[in-house]
């Protein structure tokens, strides 16, 4: 029995579903367009074929139309007092009918009985006359019959009934004329005509095709590339230059490659942070548990003093994981506040006093200045005491020893403004735009984990505030926080 590799085989199968898919869009259009030429060129035809042969048709029916008001009824007025008198006008109107060439006169008795022709054969009086018959029944006494004549030949024959002064049929007089030239006319105009739409159908139907490639390329090439972002590869640019929409596409793909890129970066770099950031509190409270338990109670202030390092990290850490918190509720949309009637003067008093400290202790110098009347308004005293401490923390954390930050708050038309300046590293015109943006970090050297800023922004925003940054790299930053007064 021959072994079958289902591998190969499904490797097979797979690239020719990938073929179909890939080439489905030009498979499609192309499907699309060979269906609509093929019914235009069908419906074209027929209505062609309609009018073309109406056309020749009305040009023969209004020949013999003219011929016969402009000539024979004048001519048999004068042979309307007999039979044999009509006969003998009839004998000679055939003998000399001048257009013998072009068709054929048959003269018919009153009693409907074909007596001559123009081309002098004799006729079957047991031939078929439909048109004779409705020019009977009609009311201008004129019939009109196309067929074939004689089992073969297509005609078109035109009866009109004659009559006396007394309005009594004395007889009616048939013109046959052959249409097979017509046909073959007809026929030969719609051949010219199919045969030229044709022509212009497939170049159309080339250039259009033409087109469609143009199109589906570059969108094969953007499904690989987007195929390529996907897997996580960044890197990938496009190589379409044309300026049209499809190289709008292209440059709003590299832009979501380079801003992906750019996040997955800020990410990783947001896990090594966070990382690092909650290694260092947790070795320190291992390291000081295990000596803890290691030592007995001979040194007191050892005992204190490891016990006061566990409470500080385990605090740092808290703090920490409350942060991280904050900023996935933020995402997530689920950032409660808890808004009740506070006074932010006294808010941002108790942070500054806490800081004042701290940069004392790093260093570095503080003032402080806002005016000493209460600053009410309706909102959250711990989320917003959390936002300023991030902006505050930022300032002193960026600004070197020896530094200044310098904090000045003032009410100014029921708005309370707040400035934090500091002469620290700065941010870069770059990297402004992008401070407050989630992982965001201006500076790698300073530890944290970029999401402060971020969660200080929405705190702010969701009290109706307004939160900016001004910088020069080098010189220092300076952040405006604008907040409504009021208790309504």
């Amino acid at each position: 029995m021959k072994k079958i590799n289902l591998s190969k085989k499904w490797n097979i199968r797979k690239k020719l579903d990938e073929t179909i898919h890939s080439a489905s869009l030009e498979a499609r259009w192309e499907k699309t367009a060979l269906i609509a030429v093929l019914v235009f060129i069908v419906v074209f035809s027929v209505a062609l074929a309609i009018v073309v042969n109406m056309f020749y048709t009305n040009a023969v029916r209004e020949r013999i139309n003219s011929l016969h008001t402009d000539t024979v009824d004048a001519y048999f007025q004068s042979y309307t007092d007999s039979e044999s008198s009509f006969t003998n006008g009839a004998i000679q109107f055939t003998n000399n009918f001048r257009y013998s060439d072009k068709m054929e006169v048959w003269i018919i008795s009153a009693s409907g009985k074909p007596l001559l022709s123009s081309s002098g054969l004799l006729i079957d009086n047991s031939v078929k006359m439909p048109d004779y018959e409705l020019a009977l029944n009609s009311e201008d006494s004129r019939g009109e019959w196309k067929g074939k004549m004689n089992g073969s030949e297509s005609v078109m024959a035109v009866t009109n009934i004659l009559k006396n002064d007394n309005g009594e049929s004395i007889g009616a007089i048939r013109y046959i004329t052959s249409l097979t030239k017509l046909n073959t006319q007809v026929f030969l105009i719609m051949i010219s005509v199919i045969f030229l739409i044709v022509a212009v159908a497939s170049l159309l139907f080339s250039f259009n095709k033409m087109f469609i490639r143009s199109v589906a390329s570059p969108i094969k090439a953007l499904k690989n590339t987007a195929a390529a972002i996907a897997k996580g590869d960044f890197t990938v640019k496009s190589t379409y230059t044309r300026e049209d929409e499809i190289g709008e596409l292209y440059e709003s793909m590299d832009y979501m490659a380079t801003e992906l890129g750019r996040i997955d970066k800020m990410k990783n770099d947001f896990i090594t942070t966070v990382s690092h950031e909650l290694r260092t509190p947790l070795t320190a409270i291992s390291g000081w548990g295990e000596t803890l338990i290691s030592m007995d109670d001979s040194d007191p202030e050892l005992n204190k003093k490891g016990l006061q390092v566990i409470v500080s990290e385990s605090q740092r850490l808290s703090g920490l994981v409350e942060e991280l918190l904050d900023f996935s509720r933020v995402q997530q949309d689920t950032f409660i506040l808890k808004k009740e009637p506070i006074d932010l003067l006294a808010e941002l008093d108790e942070i500054a006093l806490v800081f004042s400290e701290t940069a004392k202790r790093d260093g570095k110098h503080f003032q402080y200045d806002a005016p000493e009347i209460p600053a009410m308004c309706k909102g959250d005293a711990d989320r917003l005491k959390q936002a300023f401490v991030n902006v505050i923390g930022n300032a002193i954390k960026y600004t070197d020893e020896g530094g200044l930050i310098d904090i000045h708050a003032n009410i100014v038309e029921n708005e309370l403004i707040i400035f934090i300046r500091d002469n620290g590293c700065g941010i870069s015109e770059e990297d402004l735009p992008r401070v407050k943006e989630k992982f965001f970090k201006a500076n790698d050297r300073v530890h944290g984990n970029g999401i402060g800023l971020a969660v200080a922004d929405e705190i702010i925003t969701r009290h109706g505030g307004t939160l900016d940054i001004k910088s020069t790299l080098g010189e220092g930053t300076i952040v405006k926080i604008t907040l409504p007064l009021g208790l309504d």
